[in-house]
């Protein structure tokens, strides 16, 4: 479902790291839910600047541990998941709108799959 709706364009699920010499960090596999690049999420953004980040650029909040915040967003706005996803903007709103032309069991559905990370 995610990844019909476009989350999973900056959700990535699953990365890898690269060689490293703690044999702990060479190559791992791990799924943070996230590709942790700058996106421009237009009037979600926090309208900070930082080099070359503009203030309507936010990096990619991962998802894993979703099921432990009690607010989302990079300001803590959001105190559901549904509020998060809807509170996208910029190059998160054609996947805002795709949940929300979602038919209410598969909006649960994914709403139940990210409350399991």
């Amino acid at each position: 479902m995610a990844s019909v709706i476009g989350c999973l364009d900056c959700h990535a699920q699953t990365l890898q790291t690269g060689p490293h010499a703690v044999a702990a960090l060479d190559h791992v596999t791990y799924h943070p839910f996230s590709d942790f690049l700058l996106h421009d999420m237009g009037s979600l953004g926090d309208g900070i600047t930082q080099n070359r980040a503009t203030g309507g650029l936010m990096r990619t909040q991962p998802l894993w541990g979703l099921r432990t915040q009690a607010r989302m967003l990079h300001d803590g706005r959001a105190t559901t998941i549904r509020q998060a996803i809807l509170a996208h903007d910029g190059q998160g709103a054609a996947s805002r709108e795709a949940f929300q032309s979602l038919g209410f069991l598969d909006r649960s559905a994914l709403i139940a799959f990210l409350q399991s990370l």
